[in-house]
């Protein structure tokens, strides 16, 4: 039985010396009516690769390496696993998403298989790395409730919910850089601003081309250009007092800054020491004296009411409310002084902001004031020198402007992807609720027709515990992996026994009337006498088992082992090989 589940893909087997000195297990299986045969290395390392050969077993033993597909245990972007092609050959869909990822043949055993070892599981073969979502997830699997659908939606959901979060924090630190910029991320006014400017650009350079041509200048123009020097003298004036007026300002605020921090730690010290004080007065306020510290010399035991013991000097009432008083107010002065140094080292980034422009400006002016002071050009060099660096300016804006139109280019593109994510992401919530309302349904439908299967063969073993005969209510539970009968899951070990395969037999018969789970055809049933069950009631689970597949009108196996194998069943082709023995072994190995 271990040999035929290892050869299926089981993991965790308990090797008997016997079979560790095979090399290999070969099974022929019948995949929805197709054949294939399977070898698997004997090991005891975990998690061993597995062949499969499509094709009938005589073929197999004959078929060269080439004609042999080998698939690891775990999946890998290059292969598939063995699991994945047993399950794409079945037409059984690949279970996705949280806790289902790792669903394997192994998994599904744990169900199909009941070893000995697990006769007080009554559900799972027992794994060593088991976990609650894991059975929850095989149970849901087997059931037919996992939806293929459901799992692909909630696993796009957290893709959708990883992209959407990336996006807004995205948009997030873009905003806040324009923020402290001072910009507005607006592409419609982006455009409007090139086309501004391109407009300025073109009768900038219209008016060049004419003076140069013209070589003539108004009167105005004439006498704005003679007085170009003073009216740079002007301007570099006004922008050095600008420039002055944010140093100045920058600087007295950075000093009250360092005030307002000092004083912050001057009253976070009070705060404390008051704290200091009040522990002291707690801790030495109700200690009487013997003798005086300073002399030594025992003290009178006649006090005066609220007089200190020692110098007798009265002690004012209150002064625990004094003390609450006192860290309340300094608690508010502390609490606005953070305040007020938040605001002023705000104010102080905002100058910080326009000091550089104004630094850059004033040495801009400078060097113009500087080249038209130290050289003398006629009126219509002038001119054309100003309206030059104008162009000049304007240029330099026109390619800011193009630089901004690309960064609001990509917010609104990063907005278009956000707005899409948050549509998909609600469209995908509304369908994954909708499926899990159909899902809760199956659960509902497969859990009432497996109660009945089950109330219907318990009452068919002999009348030896009294909730099997008088079997009411039959709950499961693959998370927890337990079945209750009647409120109770503890029974002898002869019934746990019988519990534990007839819940297998029942999952069984379910899945032959409800089209959609997805339970393979096949059981493997070990340990039909153990917990000391009685041979009679041996006989009858067998029984019970033969009458129950025998009404199956679907194809099947079944395959249990007994060491008191029912008379009548025994006669017919049912038995499979020969009884084994102490001395005659399953594995004879010689």
């Amino acid at each position: 039985m271990d040999m035929l589940a290892y050869s299926l893909g089981a993991e965790n087997i308990r090797w008997k010396p016997h079979a560790l000195k095979c090399s290999n297990v070969m099974v022929e299986v019948e995949l929805n009516g197709e054949p294939a045969t399977f070898l698997r290395e004997i090991s005891q390392d975990a998690q061993r690769p597995l062949s499969i050969f499509w094709g009938r077993m005589d073929g197999a033993l004959s078929a060269g390496p080439s004609q042999w597909d080998r698939f690891p245990f775990k999946r890998s972007e290059q292969k598939i696993s063995f699991s994945q092609a047993i399950f794409g050959a079945l037409d059984l869909p690949q279970a996705q998403g949280q806790g289902a990822a790792n669903l394997t043949m192994h998994q599904l055993l744990r169900v199909l298989y009941a070893d000995q070892p697990s006769v007080h599981s009554p559900i799972f073969r027992m794994d060593n790395f088991d976990s609650a979502l894991t059975r929850e997830t095989i149970g849901g699997y087997l059931s037919g409730v996992y939806d293929d659908q459901l799992y692909t939606a909630q696993l796009r959901v957290r893709e959708l919910n990883k992209a959407l979060d990336k996006k807004i924090s995205e948009l997030r630190g873009i905003f806040r850089v324009l923020g402290q910029s001072g910009q507005t991320p607006d592409i419609e006014a982006s455009r409007n601003i090139i086309q501004e400017l391109e407009q300025q650009r073109a009768q900038l350079t219209d008016y060049i081309d004419q003076l140069k041509v013209s070589r003539t200048l108004s009167r105005k123009e004439s006498n704005e250009a003679g007085k170009k020097a003073d009216n740079l003298r002007a301007r570099l004036s006004s922008a050095k007092r600008y420039e002055s007026v944010l140093k100045d300002s920058i600087a007295a605020i950075n000093l009250d800054i360092s005030d307002s921090k000092l004083f912050i730690e001057e009253l976070t010290y009070r705060l404390q020491s008051l704290d200091e004080s009040k522990a002291t007065r707690d801790y030495l306020g109700d200690m009487s004296f013997q003798f005086c510290p300073g002399c030594l010399s025992e003290l009178k035991t006649e006090s005066i009411e609220h007089s200190c013991q020692l110098c007798k000097s009265p002690i004012e009432s209150g002064a625990d409310g004094q003390l609450l008083r006192m860290r309340n107010e300094l608690s508010i002065q502390l609490k606005e002084s953070k305040l007020l140094l938040a605001l002023k080292e705000e104010e102080v980034l905002s100058l910080s902001k326009d000091l550089p422009s104004a630094t850059q400006e004033v040495k801009r002016l400078e060097k113009e004031y500087k080249s038209a002071s130290s050289n003398w050009s006629s009126d219509i060099e002038t001119v054309l020198e100003s309206t030059g660096r104008r162009l000049g300016v304007l240029d330099q804006e026109i390619q800011q402007a193009y630089e901004k139109q690309k960064l609001f280019s990509v917010i609104q593109e990063l907005q278009k992807q956000r707005d899409d994510l948050a549509r998909e992401l609600t469209e995908l919530e509304s369908t994954i609720e909708s499926l899990e309302a159909g899902q809760q349904s199956r659960k509902v439908d497969v859990a009432r027709v497996l109660e009945k299967n089950m109330i219907r063969l318990l009452k068919q073993d002999l009348p030896l515990q009294p909730e099997f005969v008088d079997a009411q209510v039959v709950k499961y539970d693959f998370e927890e992996n337990s079945v209750y009968v009647n409120g109770s899951r503890n029974f002898s070990e002869s019934s746990t026994v019988v519990l534990r395969h007839i819940f297998h037999l029942a999952l069984l018969s379910t899945s032959m009337e409800l089209d959609y789970m997805r339970v393979p055809h096949f059981l493997m049933l070990d340990g039909i006498d153990d917990g000391g069950m009685e041979q009679n009631r041996s006989h009858n689970l067998q029984e019970i088992i033969v009458r129950e597949c025998g009404a199956y009108k679907f194809d099947y196996q079944v395959i249990f082992a007994t060491s008191e194998i029912q008379a009548d069943i025994e006669k017919t082709n049912m038995v499979v090989s020969r009884p084994f023995t102490p001395v005659s072994r399953s594995l004879d190995v010689r």
